[in-house]
């Protein structure tokens, strides 16, 4: 990762109480935080909006983040994120996590993940993150159809990301599953934006 990019963290309710004014005078610029999984009903669906707004005060670029469940239906997963998470301008564009298949085949998987994306698209103006890893992905068929959605990509242990299929560049690379954050008890996802300040700025609600 570049010297001077943006570095950020993501985090869920494993994380418990996260001081968000530590974080910020600590250096990191951005937060993803995870609001929803599934289609409803998750059960700490309130770590989102106790969190929030304490992250936007503290000035990080904030946004929220849903945790893809295969099978699930994803316009209703994305209805039930956008119910919870409700994105507001200057806030960090929306992420959907996909890892983790639940059981479903690999044509399921990629036709809910894309209605995701474009139901989240449609009510916020602007393509969301995909979270994903280059196994994954390739584990589901290397799909197309995701490859003009702005990459998060996760890999550790490395100098660079390995790819997923589709892309060439990734915008947010999640370094580290195990760092240390001021402000931020026990380990905590790292991540750096690929390209300077003002770029990240482009990556706003």
């Amino acid at each position: 990762m570049a010297d001077g990019n943006p570095q950020g963290i993501d985090v869920s309710h494993f994380q418990g109480d996260v001081d968000w004014n530590k974080v910020a005078a600590g250096g990191q610029s951005f937060v993803s935080i995870k609001a929803t999984q599934g289609q409803s009903g998750y059960s700490a669906a309130s770590y989102y909006s106790d969190n929030i707004e304490g992250a936007r005060e503290a000035g990080l670029i904030s946004g929220g983040y849903h945790f893809f469940t295969g099978g699930d239906d994803g316009k209703a997963q994305a209805d039930y994120f956008l119910s919870v998470a409700k994105p507001k301008p200057g806030d960090l564009l929306p992420m959907l996590d996909l890892e983790d298949t639940n059981g479903a085949s690999a044509s399921v998987i990629v036709e809910e993940a894309l209605a995701w994306l474009s139901a989240v698209e449609k009510a916020v103006g602007k393509k969301p993150f995909l979270y994903t890893t280059a196994s994954f992905f390739a584990g589901i068929g290397n799909p197309s159809g995701f490859e003009d959605y702005p990459l998060w990509v996760a890999n550790y242990g490395v100098s660079k990301p390995h790819m997923p299929q589709g892309w060439k560049i990734y915008t947010i690379w999640q370094h580290s599953q195990s760092g240390s954050c001021n402000g931020v008890s026990g380990n905590v996802d790292m991540d750096s934006f690929n390209g300077p300040r003002s770029t990240l700025e482009v990556f706003r609600v």
